[in-house]
Order: structure tokens, then sequence, then C-alpha cells
């Protein structure tokens, strides 16, 4: 609405409200000690000016009220003033909280960074902790003292059928050995599972090959050679001279 002008009707200094009598309007305004703008104190009789508009209600309520006319004039122009900090207010506030998200983002990011990192790390220790422990073993039962095969073992050796297979002493025997169950010249390794992680046979269920070491001439420790057989009890039988690098299958009946 234009600007308006009248006399205060009605003043309630305790409440801070009271209402106007509009020049030329029978409906009277409401007015609110916030909306005044004047040095002097409000009286009944006054002459005020005033801008007004309508609330969800449609009464009329006065936006602003002074005593003089030219600070009403120059209303939009503050209005203006105060629209354009509101919205400079609202955009510094706006950039504040995608500021704060961004950061909650960066955050929650560096968080998942650290988790994936951790759980690289375990894995890592827990693979490292596995091939220790399996290189600890084999280091350890390479390097324990081998059983000396009684005449009787040798001498059921050459005997057998399994004598013939190869033509190596040593490769014959331990056929001989896995045929009867031991004795083995590594207790601590011969009969133990072969994992097949070279990938160089078959492919077949976790248990189902079992290695025997076969003693090379002249090496005090268990070598390259080895004997891999297949199933309980053993239906096939392979041979490696270069320790798992290459296998041979033998026929043994």
């Amino acid at each position: 609405m234009p600007m308006q002008s009248g006399k205060i009707k009605h003043w309630n200094s305790d409440k801070g409200y009271g209402f106007i009598d509009v020049d030329n309007q029978s409906e009277d305004v409401f007015f609110h000690i916030k909306s005044v703008r004047m040095a002097q104190p409000i009286s009944k009789g006054q002459r005020v000016y005033f801008n007004s508009e309508r609330n969800d209600k449609n009464q009329l309520r006065a936006t602003e009220v002074t005593s003089d006319e030219l600070s009403i004039l120059e209303t939009p122009a503050s209005n203006s003033v105060a629209n354009s900090m509101h919205r400079s207010s609202d955009n510094v506030s706006q950039k504040n909280n995608q500021n704060h998200i961004s950061k909650n983002n960066r955050s929650s990011q560096n968080k998942k960074s650290s988790f994936s990192t951790l759980f690289s790390l375990i894995a890592i220790i827990a693979v490292a902790v596995y091939f220790f422990a399996d290189l600890k073993s084999s280091f350890f039962a390479d390097s324990a003292p081998s059983i000396t095969l009684s005449q009787n073992h040798i001498e059921s050796a050459s005997n057998s059928n399994a004598a013939a297979i190869t033509g190596d002493a040593q490769i014959d025997q331990t056929l001989v050995l896995i045929k009867q169950g031991g004795p083995f010249p590594y207790p601590n390794k011969d009969g133990t599972t072969f994992y097949n992680r070279e990938g160089k046979l078959p492919a077949q269920s976790q248990g189902y090959y079992r290695e025997y070491t076969v003693p090379t001439p002249a090496v005090s420790h268990r070598g390259a050679r080895r004997i891999v057989t297949g199933g309980h009890p053993p239906t096939i039988y392979y041979l490696t001279l270069d320790h798992y690098d290459s296998f041979q299958k033998l026929e043994v009946k």
C-alpha cells in the first residue's frame, strides 16, 4: 500500500501496541512498538505516517510508523539496503554451509581412506605371517636330521617290483616307503599336504596331494627332489627334480 497518515487512536504502553485512526479510512490500523521509528514518546492523538499491509488473517498492520513524512518516503531505499544486506547474509550463510558440508565430506573420505589403508595393512600382515610360518616349517623340516633307513628297508626296496620303475635307488626306495607307510627320512614333512601353489598339477581339492622327500646323495638337507602322490591311498604319483618347477608322472602299480 502507498504511504498513509492518521492519528494514534489507542496506545497501550505496558503491552507495546496500539491502533491508528487512518485519514479518509474507516478501518483502524494495528501497530506494534517494533514498527515505530520516532524520537519522541508515543501519545494518543499524535499524528503519524506509516506503511501498512494485511496479514494472513486479512488484518491491517503497520509495517513502519514515524512522525516524519520524509522518513517514510525513504523507506523503499532503506528496505532495499536492508534486503541487500539480508541477501548478503544469506549468501555468506550458504557459503559457510557449503564449506561445512565440504569439510564433512573430506573428513568422511579421510576416514574411509584410513580404514582402507588399515584393512590393507592387516591383510598384508596376515599373508606375511602365513608365508613366514610355512617357510619356517619348511626350514626346520629341511634342517631336521634325516632318519637312516635300516638295511632291511633298503633290501626291501631293492627286491621290490618298484625298484625297476625309474632305476634311481633313492626314488624307488621312496616309492616303497610310501606304499608301506614309512618310516620316512623326514617324518615332520613327509606325508604332509602338498598345496599345488605353483599350479603345475591338475587342480584338486585341498588335501588330495601329499609330498615325500627323495633323498639326494651327498646332500645334507632335503634337496630339491620330491614325490607327490594323489588320493588316499595314492592312485597317482608325480616326480619333481627341481623343487616343484616341473613334474613327470610315474607309472606305479
